[in-house]
């Protein structure tokens, strides 16, 4: 009779024995590309949200067109980077979000979209080369990006705790 009753309220729920073992199971956890893909996603809405006054700076600034190449492949080139360093690959250690990093942030993305559009933009006037813009931002970019970490953890080692 017990078996019965069993049967019975499975069936009446509508469910099957496959659907409560699926709501019962831990969700698994994301590793791989699957894991650098959300981290680069992530990092894509920070960059671009707290580049936002550089990118805005930039609209009016000029020379026209080397400037915002430039910032193109500068905030292409952050964005994966803090992506990819965020997981701890390559062996860097991205700083966890905290008051005082974000306006550390904020300040920092933007120095580097416009020391990256600025330096892309002079090589292409000297060179006359988009390659060459290109290359420029990338490098000041990955540079930056890599610079990170050591700039957070001084100014975080500095700031007071409430």
């Amino acid at each position: 009779m017990c078996g019965d009753v069993e049967g019975r309220a499975v069936t009446e729920r509508g469910t099957d024995h496959a659907t409560e073992e699926r709501q019962l199971r831990r969700r698994d956890e994301k590793e791989g590309t699957e894991l650098f893909l959300q981290d680069v996603f992530f990092a894509l809405g920070e960059v671009t949200f707290l580049g936002l006054p550089a990118f805005l700076w930039l609209l009016v600034a000029e020379p026209n067109a080397p400037l915002k190449y430039a910032a193109l492949f500068s905030w292409a080139t952050l964005s994966v980077a803090v992506g990819a360093f965020r997981g701890g690959r390559f062996g860097v250690a991205w700083p966890p979000t905290s008051p005082s990093l974000v306006v550390v942030r904020l300040l920092y993305y933007d120095a580097t979209i416009l020391a990256a559009a600025y330096a892309g933009a002079a090589g292409d006037l000297v060179l006359r080369s988009p390659v060459v813009t290109a290359a420029v931002a990338v490098v000041v970019s990955l540079a930056a990006a890599l610079a990170f970490p050591r700039v957070a953890a001084a100014v975080d080692s500095r700031t007071p705790e409430w």
